[in-house]
């Protein structure tokens, strides 16, 4: 069956993380340098603690990441990726707004995040999302120096 325009539907889904995404995360996290860069251990060890990835694909194939944590009644997103391929096509929103409902389902009531003081599209995409500035955290990133905001949410 064809769409509209002779184009065959996307197939997209948003799903736990797997053993064998690792190393398509790793790649995927190589092209977007505004993402945290994590290792392969990085991912295990997040699926072994209070830490949640969830992974994007379309097609098969892996084009985005959420990863958050649990504390209490409070979560932080600590990551968030989204293949260059398929932006601008709301896989961030559907990345956000699928750990908001996992979190609300956990009792979460609130959720936090930061992000770079310069990184003027990822702030402009967290206030579309419902977050809001808490605070700065002076000289919090490395490589190179800069201030954080940090972002927070009401689960509702």
């Amino acid at each position: 069956m064809e769409s509209l325009g002779g184009l065959l539907p996307r197939t997209e889904m948003i799903r736990e993380l797997h053993a064998a995404d690792v190393e398509s995360l790793r790649r995927l996290l190589s092209t977007v340098p505004e993402a945290t860069q994590w290792s392969a251990d990085d991912f295990l060890l997040a699926s072994q603690r209070n830490f949640f990835v969830r992974v994007a694909e379309e097609e098969r194939k892996v084009c985005g990441l959420v990863a958050f944590r649990m504390m209490a009644d409070e979560a932080e997103i600590l990551n968030l990726a989204v293949d260059s391929r398929v932006r601008r096509r709301g896989m961030g929103s559907r990345l956000i707004e699928d750990a908001m409902a996992a979190l609300k389902a956990a009792g979460i009531k609130k959720i936090f995040l930061e992000v770079r003081e310069s990184n003027e599209a990822a702030r402009s995409f967290y206030a579309r999302m419902g977050f809001t500035e808490a605070r700065r955290r002076r000289d919090y990133y490395r490589e190179p120096a800069e201030d954080a905001f940090v972002l927070v949410r009401t689960v509702e």
